[in-house]
C-alpha cells in the first residue's frame, strides 16, 4: 500500500513537471529569463551645431548708365570736364569678347587732338578670358591689377598720356582709349565702383 502511494506520488510529480515544464514552453520560453537592466548611457553633451559657413560671394557688378556719372565729382570734371559727349560709342571696332554686349559707351572730344573713348560690354566670363588671352598678340601687356582685382592690359600709343586700356573682370569688360589726356584716375574710380 505503501509502495503504491509511492508510486501515485511519484507519479503526481512527475505530471506536475510536465505541466509545468509544457505550460513554459507555451509561454514562449524555456522559463522566466531575467529581464535585461538598461544601462543609463554616459551622455555627452552634443555640442551645438551650427550651419556651415558659406563662402563669401563676389558681389554683381554694377553698371553705369550714364557717361556724366562716372567717378566722383572732382575726378571726372579733372577728367572730361572741358569735354563734349560726341556719341554713345556705338559703331567703333576695338578689341572686345566675342558676343560682347555695349551697356555704355562715352565718346568724349575737345579741340582736334584730345579725346577718350570708354566702352563698357559684357560677355561670359569664358569669352572675357579667353578675349584677354588674345591681347598680348595685338601689343598689349597684361597682369593681374590689385588695385581691381581684374586683369588690367594696356597698350601705349605715340604721344604721351596716348593709350589704350582695358579691364577685364567677372563677364565685364571695360575699354579706355585716351589721346592726349590722363584717364587713369577716372577709370580706376568706375572699375572700383563696378565691382565694389
Amino acid at each position: 500500500m505503501i509502495r503504491n502511494r509511492i508510486r501515485v506520488s511519484s507519479a503526481v510529480v512527475a505530471l506536475l513537471a510536465s505541466v509545468i515544464a509544457v505550460s513554459a514552453c507555451a509561454a514562449g520560453g524555456e522559463g522566466p529569463t531575467p529581464s535585461a537592466t538598461v544601462q543609463p548611457s554616459a551622455t555627452t553633451s552634443a555640442s551645438p551645431t551650427s550651419d556651415p559657413t558659406p563662402e563669401p560671394t563676389a558681389a554683381a557688378p554694377t553698371l553705369p548708365t550714364d557717361c556724366n556719372d562716372l567717378g566722383t565729382p572732382e575726378t571726372w570734371q579733372e577728367t572730361v570736364g572741358d569735354m563734349t559727349l560726341q556719341s554713345n560709342g556705338e559703331g567703333f571696332v576695338r578689341p572686345a569678347p566675342a558676343g560682347a554686349t555695349l551697356a555704355l559707351g562715352c565718346d568724349w572730344i575737345v579741340g582736334d587732338a584730345t579725346g577718350m573713348l570708354l566702352l563698357i560690354s559684357t560677355a561670359t566670363p569664358e569669352a572675357v578670358s579667353a578675349a584677354v588671352a588674345e591681347l598680348p598678340a595685338e601689343g598689349y601687356t597684361c597682369q593681374m591689377s590689385d588695385d581691381f582685382g581684374a586683369q588690367f592690359c594696356v597698350l601705349p600709343g605715340p604721344a604721351p598720356d596716348t593709350e589704350e586700356m582695358i579691364v577685364a573682370r567677372d563677364g565685364v569688360w571695360i575699354y579706355l582709349s585716351t589721346v592726349n589726356r590722363n584717364g587713369r584716375a577716372l577709370l580706376s574710380e568706375i572699375v572700383q565702383s563696378i565691382f565694389a
